[in-house]
């Protein structure tokens, strides 16, 4: 029986500071910064593949990522990934546009440390189908550090003189598995900032349409989780946990399926 399905879910999770209750700072850069740029355009009949794999770790602790655990003093320590598998596992026709922006500089609010921008258009021949896997993760981690080292804002040290400690983890993505798809994604990334007064952020959005007038044909999913702890004052303890999981799929023809997953978590938002 033919399926058609329609689909928009906006999400946003945003985790939300009172007073100095809890929030990521964010991490500064090194001394040394570095940038990646790739563009990549396919436009063409037969089979391709594209993958791209990202593992970044920094931190402020005494003696580097080696020492670690512990985090010294008041030291923060970031991971994050990105990850995308692109292939067909036939013939197809074949339209995909890929960038890809990777910067260690400290980043303001509207700019980010990761960004990928993805538009994928395939019809397959004989069966033949495309699949295409996107994840984004970030956590940070931090001992109770001075407002007065962390923020720029002139007032910030009036609300409190420390920010307290957190453990914070968030993951976002999504997957096809089609045989005719139109599909455009975008994933950000935020965590090197200037201060804390800029917010760490997360993001990925997922948009599938139709092609030429035609159902996009196949499977959909996506996911986003985290677990955030936050402290309180300078006591080493968990004042406050939240875990947040979920998970959207659809299998059949699509005319629309559109997600947005963002999270932001900072001393001002």
């Amino acid at each position: 029986m033919k399926r058609r399905a329609i689909l928009l879910i906006s999400l946003g999770l945003l985790a939300l500071a009172i007073g100095f209750a809890g929030a990521d700072t964010g991490i500064d850069a090194t001394t040394e910064t570095h940038g990646f740029h790739t563009s990549t355009t396919i436009d063409a009949v037969g089979r391709f593949s594209s993958t791209t794999d990202l593992a970044w770790t920094t931190t402020t602790s005494a003696g580097g990522i080696s020492e670690v655990p512990p985090l010294s003093n008041d030291a923060v320590l970031y991971q994050a990934v990105y990850s995308e598998d692109t292939h067909s596992n036939g013939i197809g026709q074949i339209y995909y546009d890929k960038k890809l922006t990777v910067d260690t500089g400290a980043q303001l609010t509207g700019q980010s440390n990761i960004e990928a921008v993805k538009q994928l258009s395939f019809v397959g021949v004989n069966g033949a189908r495309v699949y295409s896997d996107e994840n984004i993760m970030i956590s940070g981690v931090s001992n109770p550090s001075s407002s007065a080292n962390s923020l720029i804002c002139v007032f910030g040290t009036s609300i409190s003189d420390s920010i307290p400690a957190y453990c914070n983890y968030v993951s976002a993505g999504s997957t096809i598995d089609m045989s005719r798809v139109n599909v455009m994604t975008t994933t950000d990334g935020r965590f090197i900032v200037p201060s804390a007064d800029t917010p760490v952020e997360l993001s990925h959005t997922i948009r599938v349409t139709d092609l030429a007038g035609i159902p996009s044909q196949g499977k959909v999913s996506t996911f986003m989780e985290g677990i955030l702890q936050e402290g309180r004052g300078r006591d080493i303890a968990s004042y406050e946990t939240i875990e947040f999981d979920e998970r959207t799929s659809i299998d059949g023809f699509i005319t629309l399926f559109s997600k947005d997953m963002i999270y932001g978590s900072g001393v001002k938002r």
